[in-house]
């Protein structure tokens, strides 16, 4: 009994296995304070829990949380920047306990270290520090500092920009201005930066950002001239300009996606309009399927034109139009597209279809109606080609009628001249069997195919014949062999 409280007791006082105490911030009411800006502070996760009514922190799981609470003494931006070398995160949340609210930009990731958020004067910000991963706990360094708005926060202070050139800003120091129209495109885009660009001639300008949002007005009435929205890729804005009008370039993204960034001013590429053919060896039997393209560096389809298929032929287009077109003969056709952008731009581009039809035929077969078992007899197989002059390999078979394989009796090569009513006899010869007799008739099956194996027969349903030679008898005598 003795050894046993000794052993507990031990066991209480081991320093592996003693448990730290609760950090002070533990609990979202007992939030560490912050009073003014500029501010650093330390706080650590050692010991820290997460309570039931904690939130959840920016879609990743927490394992414990601290608190720190700042109440804002004016309206404008705070970057919060953390020291850690785990993966901490955190997120800012205005309300009360238990009704919190998300604070657009934020939100971490783990292991990001930087985050900038607007804020209201007279408004408290409850910021949760949490970790990632259970176990790994410590000291973490806090820094809150008011940063300016960027210059061209606004859109009465827009930064000029020209053709050619490349700028940069952040998105981070944007705020949403008071009575600001999102884009057309992307209403979630509420984060802006303005720049202006003053024609100098008629030309089309695009405008790219990488993946935010761009919009482009007229600076007389602002009326959007185009939309890109953010996310999808960085092909950007695309508009027409007259000489000596200005324009107004909006640069936006939802706050909780705001950067850094680089915009490039250029002049549009020209449109390279296509046509495609995915069609192996396309013959005069084949409505063949034309995939259009604009050729475009920067990401436009073609809205509407004309594509002239190079026989005398065209079609109108629209967008995403699915275009099929049937050539009546074998040759080398320009394909020509003309089409234009839903920016104003236009283009036209040509390529070349070759049509090039190989197609052989088996006519019915010939094959004696009755026979006796051990007679040989002809069997006439003919091929019709109407296109052009091939190399044509005939194989005879008869045809297993219980099943398995059908046995091959011989195979014939021969040159078929193209002939548009003419044929050419592949003769060959069967010795009927005691096994036909059996069975009491014998079906044939002839297929022709192009020794070429590199050329696509056009038809190649029309490539098999069958016959039926449908009473085999038994063989009676010597002399019926050649009945």
């Amino acid at each position: 009994m003795a050894t046993a409280v000794a052993v507990a007791a031990l066991t209480a006082f081991a320093p592996g296995v003693a448990h730290a105490d609760a950090p002070a911030n533990d609990d979202f009411d007992a939030a560490t304070e912050i009073t003014a800006l500029p501010a650093t502070t330390t706080v650590d996760t050692t010991g820290a829990t997460k309570a039931p009514d904690d939130p959840g922190i920016c879609n990743y799981q927490s394992y414990s949380t601290v608190w720190v609470r700042y109440t804002a003494s004016a309206d404008g931006l705070v970057k919060l920047t953390s020291q850690s070398t785990r993966y901490t995160f955190y997120a800012v949340f205005t309300g009360t306990r238990g009704a919190l609210t998300p604070v657009p930009g934020g939100c971490t990731t783990p292991g990001e270290r930087e985050k900038t958020f607007s804020v209201k004067a007279g408004t408290t910000y409850h910021l949760a520090v949490a970790e990632h991963y259970s176990g790994y706990t410590g000291p973490v360094s806090l820094t809150m500092t008011p940063v300016r708005a960027a210059v061209n926060d606004d859109r009465a202070a827009a930064t000029p920009v020209t053709v050619p050139s490349r700028v940069e800003g952040d998105l981070t120091r944007a705020t949403p201005e008071p009575g600001e129209a999102p884009p057309s495109c992307d209403a979630a885009a509420t984060q802006s930066l303005w720049y202006s660009y003053r024609a100098t001639r008629t030309q089309w300008v695009n405008v790219s950002a990488y993946y935010n949002a761009i919009s482009v007005h007229r600076a007389g009435d602002l009326s959007e001239v185009d939309c890109f929205a953010s996310g999808g890729n960085s092909n950007g804005a695309v508009f027409a300009t007259t000489a000596g009008e200005t324009y107004l370039i909006r640069v936006a993204r939802a706050a909780d996606d705001a950067d850094p960034f680089w915009m490039d001013v250029q002049a549009a590429a020209p449109l390279k309009p296509y046509t495609a053919v995915s069609y192996y060896e396309p013959s005069v039997f084949d409505d063949l399927p034309f995939e259009l393209g604009s050729g475009d560096p920067h990401g436009r389809v073609l809205t509407s034109g004309v594509i002239d298929f190079g026989d005398g032929t065209s079609k109108n287009f629209v967008a995403y139009e699915q275009i099929r077109h049937r050539y009546a003969r074998d040759g080398v056709y320009t394909v020509t597209v003309s089409g234009s952008t839903n920016d104003g731009r236009t283009g036209t581009g040509t390529s070349t279809v070759t049509i090039d039809t190989h197609d052989v035929s088996v006519a019915p077969l010939t094959v004696p109606s009755s026979v006796r078992a051990g007679q040989t007899k002809p069997i006439k197989v003919s091929v019709a080609n109407a296109r052009q002059t091939e190399n044509v390999r005939v194989t005879l078979y008869r045809v297993n009628e219980t099943g398995g394989y059908d046995e091959e009796i011989g195979q014939a090569v021969q040159r078929v001249a193209a002939s548009p009513t003419g044929k050419v006899d592949f003769p060959f010869a069967y010795t009927y069997t005691a096994k036909d007799a059996a069975l009491g008739k014998v079906t044939f099956r002839a297929v022709a195919a192009l020794e070429n194996w590199n050329l696509r027969e056009a038809k190649p349903d029309d490539n098999e014949a069958r016959a039926t030679t449908a009473s085999v008898r038994a063989a009676a005598t010597a002399t019926a062999l050649t009945d």
